[in-house]
């Protein structure tokens, strides 16, 4: 009798790139986010800077929010949104025109070209997403994730609001409207966070979350009307109020899906802990106004803290679930979640105690950037650009 052996499932033959959303949006922040970090730090270090639309510090600004976070929170919704719909996201060619229209303005910008242009080319990617996104979830009839599009289009706004003051057509406009992206930013990881990261350490657990229903039904009213306050009245006081509030609410969100498994799997304690610089971005935000301090420490708190490291953590996870692959970090991962831990702490902590320390704060922690993202460059590259393991779409 002859005995059949089962043969060892392969990698597929051939390339995915635009099989699903998470793919090149992925890929592409990644490697972006290197260079954009290089590019910054060599700007910050020598003082040279080439033509561009912005000055360093604006691009570094402007590009940290609507290049790298958003190009990771494009991949995520194009794919999220197929699973909470169950209808087709853009695949194929029409995905690779919507990552053309995110990957033109980054390119661009090193060529002198009139500022109108760049501008208009700038602000087309994120209302075009948001729409895709909406005419999915009509279709689905899914009004309750309609503040997804919305989110984007607050997004969309505040880089609109960016330009114009950039072209001189209103004056004043861009400090105000890059703290409401960078809100806009903490909002978008609310929402997602509530709606995956509980999943996610009950699963990997086995011990089941628990949440109250009031401070989920403002987790994310809460930052939306923080951002509002902020940008609409002027008091010092009252904002360092409702930033204390809005930490003390996600404080006791995160109390309440706390389980000490979290610290066993560094797929969970990357995304944990970047959602606590969420809460400490707030904490710093009303330090910062009552003390009368510098607010970027706050503003990297939650940059580099909170949208950079859960980004990571999330990158990670989505490509290995959606390859069709155990989710487990991959060799070097740890070190990589461990830099942008290091990252964010050298970045907010250290100009706090000395603001003399700036200089080789910024080192320190670009470095540290650039590092974590090269190793998930490396090892997630290739499983970007290939088909899932499984044969299936996506």
């Amino acid at each position: 009798m002859k005995i059949e052996i089962e043969p060892t499932p392969q990698q597929p033959k051939g390339w995915a790139p635009f099989a699903l959303g998470f793919r090149p949006f992925f890929l592409l922040a990644g490697w972006f986010a290197i260079l954009f970090m290089v590019t910054s730090l060599g700007g910050f270090v020598t003082g040279i800077w080439h033509y561009n639309y912005f000055d360093l510090s604006l691009w570094h600004a402007h590009e940290m929010l609507f290049g790298f976070a958003v190009a990771v929170i494009a991949g995520f919704l194009l794919t999220a949104v197929r699973n909470w719909t169950g209808l087709p996201t853009p695949t194929g060619w029409p995905l690779a025109l919507l990552v053309l229209l995110w990957l033109i303005p980054r390119l661009v910008s090193v060529i002198p070209m009139a500022p109108e242009m760049f501008a208009l080319l700038d602000m087309l990617f994120l209302p075009v997403l948001a729409v895709v996104i909406f005419l999915n979830l009509k279709q689905a009839k899914q009004s309750r994730n309609y503040p997804v599009p919305a989110l984007l289009l607050l997004l969309a706004a505040s880089n609109a609001g960016i330009h114009l003051d950039q072209l001189g057509l209103f004056e004043g406009l861009i400090t105000p409207m890059l703290h409401l992206a960078v809100l806009t930013s903490v909002a978008i990881v609310v929402l997602i966070a509530g709606r995956v990261l509980p999943f996610f350490i009950a699963k990997t657990t086995g011990g089941q979350t628990d949440s109250i229903r009031i401070v989920e039904m403002l987790a994310l009213p809460s930052v939306l009307l923080f951002a509002a306050i902020n940008l609409l009245l002027p008091s010092p006081l009252l904002i360092a109020v409702a930033a204390i509030a809005v930490a003390g609410l996600h404080g006791l969100r995160m109390q309440r899906w706390y389980r000490p498994g979290i610290w066993q799997e560094p797929m969970l304690w990357i995304l944990y802990l970047g959602y606590g610089w969420l809460v400490a971005g707030f904490l710093l935000y009303a330090t910062a106004l009552l003390l009368d301090i510098a607010l970027g420490h706050a503003l990297h708190g939650w940059t580099i803290g909170t949208v950079s490291m859960l980004t990571l953590g999330m990158m990670a996870r989505v490509a290995l679930g959606h390859s069709g692959r155990v989710i487990r970090a991959l060799p070097w991962m740890t070190a990589a979640f461990a830099l942008m831990v290091v990252a964010a702490l050298v970045r907010v902590l250290l100009p706090m105690f000395n603001v003399q320390w700036l200089e080789i704060a910024v080192l320190i922690s670009g470095s540290c950037w650039i590092a974590a993202f090269l190793v998930f460059a490396v090892r997630y590259s290739m499983l970007l650009l290939r088909p899932r393991l499984d044969g299936k779409e996506g």
